[in-house]
């Protein structure tokens, strides 16, 4: 029988969650939240609270993954926890709305910067994405050492050329007096909820990407072991890292220049520390860490799909398509039926919705949705963690996993009040995964 292989180590699930979060919103979100801060130390704080949050959910995932060290471990985490048809309707969002969706955002974002970086001459953005999304997928076909290769290579090379920035910002660039701060326009404990809900939703985008390691728990090896730290130290590491980088900012930009200059503000930084010719190396960085995010994804997102494919694969009914999604190569044992179907379904996403903005307000709620219901299995599955001596158990519990929770439920609430139809057709479509799951059913 052709299985996967455990072939990725502790740096692998480490390059693997920092490099999915570490795409090119670091670059441009500082810019977002000078906009509502009205403070230095509220830069600070927004950055540090929203990474707590998706800390708290990382620890709790690092249980429920090494308790189903599996390909897609958040889908038999759900089915588990809820029962199989809420296990499929997650697979089902993650097919049909998640994955394609972050894919085909993430990759026109690196097809822009290619064409700001080339020239108009270097032809539509969309098809550099498309190149991007079938480079990687190439990649990933041929075997999962491959694809944890690149995702080391890439992330080092993001990392490094970060604090390359980062670092000679405070080598060679003058540090600015500590003046530039916004008076307060008051509003007591109002306007700091509001601040604060505006904030973390500003900055929770640069931190997506934490959940897409359990995809390959699979081909992880000592998964017990290795997922949780992975987990734990690469989230950890990135809420350090972008502490580091907004001081950077803040440093050598007083807050009210990082507000006019927006999403450039990483171009201004590069420009103070190694000159105004600058710009383009740091458009050449930013599209090495838009790359390597994408490559991220289009290495996790496929082990989702195959996970309920391997198990329906033979069902009466959609059996065929299911062992198509389900097909291993021989001599990689990688999910090729999967990976294409993936790769396919993104550049179709390309080409419909054609813009960042139009994807992410497709998939925000419904993303978020099944991530607090994640979350939430670790009350369901608490007992059955508990009977193994050498299970890694969330700390903090159950305050930790409540708190993700709260927070994350709190921001759907608010996408829905502002983006109502945006949320409703990526709901909608997630919904439809249960009638599906019914109509399989009855035929098994």
């Amino acid at each position: 029988m052709t299985t996967l292989r455990r072939r990725l180590g502790l740096a692998a699930v480490m390059a693997i969650v920092m490099g999915d979060m570490l795409g090119s919103g670091i670059f441009f979100t500082p810019g977002e939240l000078a906009q509502v801060a009205e403070h230095p130390w509220q830069v600070y704080f927004i950055w540090s609270l929203a990474g707590l949050i998706v800390l708290c959910g990382a620890l709790t995932l690092g249980e429920l993954a090494s308790l189903f060290p599996r390909a897609g471990a958040t889908y038999h985490i759900m089915s588990e926890a809820f029962g199989p048809a809420w296990g499929f309707v997650k697979v089902w969002m993650e097919a049909w709305v998640s994955a394609p969706g972050s894919i085909a955002g993430i990759a026109i974002v690196f097809g822009e910067f290619v064409v700001s970086f080339l020239g108009e001459s270097a032809g539509p953005a969309p098809i550099w994405g498309i190149i991007a999304i079938v480079v990687f997928a190439g990649i990933n076909l041929m075997g999962v050492e491959w694809g944890g290769r690149a995702q080391i290579v890439l992330t080092t090379i993001k990392i490094t050329g970060l604090l390359v920035l980062v670092g000679g910002s405070y080598l060679l660039a003058e540090a600015v007096a500590p003046s530039g701060e916004v008076s307060s326009s008051g509003g007591g404990l109002p306007a700091l909820l509001r601040f604060v809900g505006l904030g973390v939703a500003a900055v929770f985008f640069t931190y997506d990407g934490w959940t897409d390691v359990t995809h390959v728990a699979g081909e992880v090896a000592n998964p017990k072991k290795t997922l949780p730290l992975g987990l734990g130290l690469g989230v950890s590491a990135i809420i350090v890292l972008y502490l580091v980088v907004n001081h950077a900012f803040l440093r050598v930009m007083p807050l009210a220049v990082m507000r006019d200059e927006g999403a450039t503000v990483a171009t201004r930084l590069a420009a103070a520390t190694f000159g105004d010719a600058a710009g383009q190396a740091v458009s050449a960085f930013i599209m090495i860490s838009i790359f390597g995010a994408l490559g991220g994804l289009v290495m996790t997102a496929p082990r989702i799909i195959y996970a309920p494919a391997s198990q329906y694969k033979d069902s009466v009914r959609g059996g065929s398509v299911f062992r198509v999604l389900a097909y291993l190569t021989p001599k990689t044992r990688v999910p090729a039926g999967a990976i294409l179907f993936s790769a396919t379904l993104s550049v179709f996403a390309i080409l419909f919705f054609q813009t960042f903005d139009r994807l992410v307000s497709f998939i925000l709620v419904p993303l978020q949705l099944i991530n607090v219901a994640t979350v939430a299995a670790v009350f369901r599955l608490r007992k059955r963690a508990l009977q193994n001596p050498d299970q890694y158990l969330t700390p903090g519990y159950p305050v930790v996993p409540l708190v993700f929770i709260v927070v994350m439920t709190l921001l759907m609430v608010n996408a829905a009040v502002y983006n109502p139809l945006d949320t409703f057709t990526g709901v909608a479509l997630t919904a439809l995964g249960l009638p599906v799951y019914l109509w399989i059913a009855r035929g098994t």
